[in-house]
């Protein structure tokens, strides 16, 4: 395995550890803070949808500014800047009080920006035209366990207790694992590769050095790309074609976002984003909740989450690895196939989701029967599976499309892509409920 599929492993392991923590919290927040509300009065019992559009606000206005920030201190360290404060506002939850759930929620969505961003620029600059597929199938498939392994550890919490709320000291036992778990992730981002970009002999030309300097760095590049990759000339040719982004000023990057959003392929793919950011509002919150105020399914609501999870998991790992493995293939037939099928399945999955859970059950606790008059189980299970299945062919051939059409400004690209999925998507549907 060459370094750059080494790095791009490394990425989604560290992913996979800091949204372990993250994603699993964001199962039971709002069912957490809910009950806590009932003991602590400085606490409201609605401050976990507040936390969550109040994350998502901010992520959004900051998304401008990560580009820069990225052009200046590169990928790496913003990933390592923006997961760390992933861990302020876990740590928040040892002292339960509205205002400090916000303040954290605040400098978590500025972080998100960075953590985000950074990924998708390192990610591009990891890959090659032919290793794009495989390399966002990989990310994604790594990432998505951690919702497996979440829905796991809270079945483990909660299959055997009696009282379906949580008290204020399992919140803080729950918060300081999900912490552990978090900082283990930022350790592994500070231990990444500095990404390498790959420049074209143009590049060198356009530098102005001397001519037997241009041959000589020349040289070189092809020699760094033939020690880390198969070493034929086609591949070669394909990697000094991929990794062309160069650092540039940061009021320059800020300037570059804002011409990048009036473009015309931007444009046509805003629609796209909006419906995924209201898809993934809709899979890490609202159904989880919806399941456990259903009091017509049979199981313990805590652990119908923890099944839920699981079975978002199953489907975004099998989507994730399956398009990663078939990479060579989406380079023949084309991503057109894979998202046409993502959008079906995600229309099947909400017309399922809407004949078996009641109205009410995303606003408050429910004895109410749905279209099925008894809300299934097992329906609800295979929905989060296809859920996860759907969520991941968008989100598999989106970062492949970013990553080989603005590979010259991924940073930008992904801040746009990240913006346009929040504005219309967390933020609108959770400040709605």
């Amino acid at each position: 395995m060459d370094t750059k599929t080494l790095s791009v492993v490394q990425l989604g392991l560290s992913f996979f550890f800091i949204f372990a923590a993250f994603n699993t919290q964001g199962f039971i927040e709002e069912t957490a803070v809910s009950a806590a509300s009932k003991t602590n009065s400085a606490v409201d019992k609605d401050s976990g949808y507040y936390s969550l559009s109040i994350i998502y606000a901010v992520n959004m206005a900051a998304m401008f500014l990560a580009p820069s920030i990225i052009g200046f201190i590169g990928p790496k360290w913003s990933m390592v800047f923006g997961s760390s404060l992933y861990c302020v506002f876990l740590a928040g939850f040892q002292y339960l009080r509205s205002w400090l759930i916000y303040l954290t929620s605040a400098t978590l969505g500025f972080g998100a920006s960075m953590l985000w961003t950074g990924q998708g620029n390192y990610l591009t600059l990891c890959s090659t035209k032919e290793t794009v597929g495989r390399n966002s199938g990989i990310l994604w498939a790594m990432n998505q366990t951690c919702l497996i392994s979440g829905g796991i550890f809270l079945y483990a919490m909660f299959h055997s207790k009696v009282d379906k709320d949580v008290s204020e000291e399992e919140v803080h036992v729950l918060y300081l694992c999900f912490l552990a778990v978090c900082a283990a992730g930022v350790i592994c981002l500070a231990l990444l590769r500095q990404p390498k970009p790959v420049t074209t002999y143009k590049a060198h030309m356009d530098s102005k050095l001397p001519a037997h300097k241009v041959n000589e760095a020349y040289k070189g590049s092809e020699s760094d790309i033939s020690s880390t990759e198969t070493g034929d000339r086609t591949h070669s040719e394909s990697q000094v074609s991929v990794s062309e982004e160069v650092p540039v000023p940061c009021m320059e990057s800020f300037v570059g976002t804002f011409k990048l959003l009036g473009t015309r392929n931007m444009m046509l793919l805003a629609p796209v984003f909006f419906f995924m950011g209201i898809s993934m509002s809709f899979w890490t919150g609202i159904y989880s909740t919806c399941l456990s105020r259903t009091n017509q399914l049979a199981e313990n609501p805590n652990t119908r989450v923890a099944f839920n999870a699981m079975a978002l998991g199953v489907g975004q790992i099998f989507g994730g690895g399956a398009f990663g493995l078939l990479g060579h293939r989406t380079n023949i037939f084309g991503r057109t196939p894979i998202i046409l099928l993502g959008a079906v399945t995600h229309l099947i999955t909400y017309s399922l989701v809407f004949i078996n859970l009641p109205g009410e059950s995303p606003l408050r606790e429910t004895d109410e029967t749905s279209f099925l008059k008894t809300p299934s189980n097992a329906l609800a299970i295979v929905c989060g599976l296809m859920l996860g299945f759907a969520d991941s062919c968008w989100n598999t051939q989106i970062y492949s499309i970013l990553a080989s059409m603005y590979k010259k400004n991924s940073a930008q690209a992904f801040a746009l892509f990240r913006f346009f999925m929040i504005t219309l998507g967390p933020t609108s549907v959770k400040l709605s409920l």
